[in-house]
C-alpha cells in the first residue's frame, strides 16, 4: 500500500495552522466587537428612552433638547446598525473558515489512513479552489441581502423619529407660526435627503433591478449613482444584442464592474471614466479606461477579492494598460453562458 506524499501531508498541516492562527484571531475581533455592540444598544435604549420622554411631556423641555435628543437616537442607531453589520460578517467569515478546516481535517485524515495509485492529471482536486472562492462569494452575496433587509427595516425608527419631530413642530405652531413652517420646511428636506441616501445605499448593496430587468439597465442606473454621488464624468455604452445571462454570472459580472469602478474614482481620484460593453455571440467584452492614477493591475478590490479571482469564477480574462496620455484601460473578456429558460 503506497502512503500518502509526505510533502502534501505537511502542506495541508500547515494550512490548518494557518486556519487555526486565523480562527483565533476572528474569535477576538468578534468577541470585542459583540461587546462594542452591546455598549452600543445601551446607548441607543438611553436615547430611546429620552425621546419617549420628550414625547410624553414635549413643554418641559427646550427647542434644542427637542431636537437633540432625536438626534443624537438617530446617530446612536445608526452606529450600533454599522457595528452589528460588522459582526455579522465576521460571524460569516467565521462559519466559512469553520468549512475550510473541516475540508482540510478530511483531507488529511484520508490521506493518513488511505492509498490510492497516482492520479491522471486531468483528475479533479480533492479540494477544488474554484468550488471553495464561488462559496466565498456566495456568502458575501448572502451577506449583502442580509444587510439590505436589515437597512430597510432599520429606516422604519428613523423614520418614526421624523414623525416624532414632525409632531412638535405642528404643535409648536402655536407658539411661533413662522418659525413651525421654517422647521416642518427644513425637516421635508430631510426626509427626502434620507431617502434617497438609503435607496442608493440598498442598491449599492444589492440592486435588485438586476434580478428583474438584467445587467444593461443595472448598470445604467448604477453608473448615474456614482455621478450624483462623486461628480464624476461616466461615459456608458453597451452594443450588441444584450440578453440575460444566468443569475450568478450577472452577479459577478456587475460586482467586477462596480469593484472596478469604485477602484478608479476612490483609489485613483479618476474624473474622467469610459465603460463600455459590446455584446458578441460567445463572448461579454468589457472596456473601461480612466484618467488618474495608475495603479496595480491585480490589487485587492472594494469587496475584497482581486480581479483575478472574479474573472477566474467567470473563466474570463484581462489585460491592463497604462498609456502614454495618461490614460488606463482595462480590458476583460467574458465566456457568455445563456440564461435557463422556463418551462411553461
Amino acid at each position: 500500500m503506497t502512503m500518502a506524499p509526505p510533502n502534501v501531508l505537511a502542506d495541508i498541516a500547515t494550512e490548518q495552522q494557518k486556519v487555526t492562527a486565523e480562527i483565533r484571531e476572528l474569535d477576538l475581533l468578534i468577541e470585542s466587537t459583540q461587546t462594542e455592540v452591546n455598549r452600543l444598544k445601551s446607548r441607543e435604549d438611553q436615547m430611546k428612552a429620552k425621546v419617549e420622554e420628550v414625547r410624553r411631556n414635549p413643554g418641559g423641555f427646550q427647542r434644542e433638547e427637542i431636537f437633540g435628543a432625536t438626534d443624537e437616537h438617530t446617530a446612536a442607531m445608526g452606529r450600533r446598525m454599522t457595528m452589528e453589520g460588522q459582526l455579522n460578517s465576521l460571524q460569516s467569515k467565521r462559519k466559512l473558515i469553520d468549512r475550510s478546516a473541516q475540508i482540510l481535517a478530511t483531507a488529511q485524515r484520508q490521506l493518513a489512513e488511505y492509498s490510492a495509485p497516482p492520479l491522471p492529471p486531468d483528475t479533479t482536486p480533492l479540494i477544488d479552489e474554484s468550488r471553495l472562492l464561488q462559496a466565498v462569494v456566495d456568502t458575501q452575496e448572502e451577506e449583502r441581502k442580509r444587510i439590505a433587509r436589515q437597512v430597510h427595516d432599520g429606516p422604519a425608527q428613523a423614520m418614526a423619529n421624523v414623525v416624532l419631530q414632525s409632531e412638535i413642530s405642528e404643535r409648536l405652531f402655536d407658539v411661533d407660526a413662522q418659525k413651525s413652517r421654517g422647521e416642518l420646511a427644513s425637516l421635508r428636506q430631510m426626509v427626502n435627503k434620507t431617502l434617497q441616501e438609503l435607496r442608493g445605499f440598498i442598491f449599492e448593496l444589492r440592486p435588485m433591478i438586476l434580478d428583474d430587468l438584467g445587467l444593461v439597465p443595472t448598470l445604467r442606473r448604477y453608473v448615474q449613482t456614482l455621478i450624483d454621488k462623486h461628480g464624476v464624468h461616466i461615459d456608458f455604452s453597451s452594443t450588441g444584442r444584450d440578453r440575460r445571462l444566468p443569475s450568478d454570472d450577472e452577479v459577478a459580472i456587475f460586482r467586477l464592474i462596480q469593484d472596478s469602478l469604485v477602484e478608479r474614482i476612490d483609489k485613483a481620484q479618476a474624473k474622467d471614466i469610459v465603460l463600455g460593453l459590446q455584446w458578441k455571440e460567445e463572448t461579454l467584452d468589457v472596456l473601461l479606461q480612466s484618467d488618474g492614477k495608475e495603479l496595480p493591475p491585480d490589487g485587492e478590490l472594494q469587496s475584497g477579492i482581486r480581479r483575478s479571482e472574479r474573472l477566474e469564477l467567470l473563466h474570463g480574462e484581462s489585460t491592463h494598460e497604462a498609456r502614454a496620455d495618461g490614460n488606463v484601460v482595462l480590458k476583460v473578456k467574458i465566456p457568455i453562458r445563456s440564461a435557463p429558460q422556463l418551462v411553461t
